[in-house]
């Protein structure tokens, strides 16, 4: 896996290789980030994995970014991927995402969240994000999950697009 574009273009990012973690495709994310056009400020990948997509979004502009992941190794992973790349401006933790959202008390640009398929309920999920301090009016949210989850959003959130890659889709929102 490697960095698509932006100043750290085509290094090579670390995968977890777990079976709980599906690292979103560089094809993917290339199109997330584009679809995105600019991407500044603070970012938060509440499941971050290897922490690919917080990188790509670093690349491309963001000036700090926090991690989130409740498996140790993907924070593991997440951590060497960045110190790496030289990437200092960054805050990780190892919580279950409810807990980090009760936790973290300041609001963040962009979020990307891609939790196990498993955790379908994406109502819930965003409900939880929205009534939490890490959102502010005009953070944009990236969610993807598998391409057949039916879901609502919570009336504070603005559907902007749907993308719909093989067995995965992704879905841009902003919270009003």
């Amino acid at each position: 896996m490697r960095v698509i574009a932006g100043k750290l273009r085509h290094r090579i990012i670390k995968e977890t290789n777990l079976e709980t973690t599906r690292e979103t495709q560089d094809r993917i994310r290339e199109a997330i980030f584009n679809s995105l056009l600019i991407v500044h400020g603070s970012v938060l990948d509440l499941f971050c994995g290897s922490g690919a997509m917080a990188i790509e979004a670093y690349s491309r502009g963001a000036n700090h970014l926090v991690l989130n992941d409740i498996n140790k190794q993907a924070v593991l992973v997440s951590k060497e991927n960045l110190e790496s790349l030289g990437i200092k401006e960054y805050e990780i933790f190892n919580l279950d995402y409810e807990h980090f959202l009760k936790q973290y008390l300041k609001p963040f640009d962009f979020i990307f969240l891609d939790p196990p398929y498993m955790m379908n309920d994406i109502y819930a999920i965003l409900n939880k994000i929205i009534n939490s301090k890490v959102v502010k009016s005009s953070t944009k949210i990236v969610f993807e999950m598998a391409s057949d989850t039916n879901y609502l959003l919570p009336s504070k959130i603005n559907f902007i697009k749907e993308k719909k890659y093989g067995k995965k889709k992704v879905v841009f929102m902003e919270v009003k």
